[in-house]
């Protein structure tokens, strides 16, 4: 398949183990001025996305420690949760008063039809492929009906955006893609945005 394609390594393709990863290096990340900046403006924009009532329950799948869950609070919005697959991250949330827990994204520990909302912002990647539809049957099943959702994430390449789609696709949920800048291998944005009818 013809299309775009990242050349250069990432930490989630010479890691084999997210969680001991994010024991070693979560305070780094957690200090990063950059990554925090990032981080914001992909949340900014996945809101703009959705626009989602304020009285929405919204889910950060994947929510590191936080940042993406300040963006949503100083935004107004309060039915807040996340969980995220390292329990340093989750303790830094929970230091900013979030209600956070450990979960992984293939078996989301919320009950179903919990959420108005999810927003998952550069977690996906993190999945491997054989994992996928079960990451994509977990948001189906935490989502209400007409419930929606935006995932921000660096697929490898073009091929491994389709493949995601049809997970989520085949999971039932209706999938459109965004992708900006995608001439441009350091300034890409992907973006999936997910309904349940």
């Amino acid at each position: 398949m013809k299309g775009w394609r990242v050349k250069r390594e990432r930490p989630e393709e010479t890691v084999s183990d997210a969680v001991k990863y994010y024991a070693e290096e979560g305070r780094g990340y957690a200090g990063s001025n950059a990554l925090r900046r990032i981080q914001r403006e992909l949340t900014m924009r996945s809101l703009m996305l959705l626009l989602p009532p304020l009285s929405s329950r919204i889910l950060d799948a994947g929510c590191g420690n936080g940042f993406s869950l300040e963006v949503l609070r100083e935004a107004g919005y309060k039915r807040i949760r996340g969980f995220d697959i390292s329990p340093e991250m989750i303790e830094e949330a929970k230091k900013k008063k979030f209600d956070v827990k450990v979960g992984d994204l293939r078996k989301i520990p919320f009950p179903a039809r919990s959420f108005d909302v999810i927003i998952s912002i550069s977690a996906l990647q993190w999945v491997k492929p054989e994992g996928m539809p079960s990451v994509a049957r977990e948001f189906r099943r935490v989502l209400v009906s007409g419930g929606r959702a935006v995932v921000q994430f660096y697929p490898k390449s073009e091929e491994d955006l389709m493949y995601v789609a049809r997970c989520f696709k085949h999971a039932g949920l209706k999938t459109a893609m965004i992708t900006e800048n995608a001439d441009n291998p350091r300034k890409r944005r992907v973006f999936l945005l997910l309904s349940k009818g």
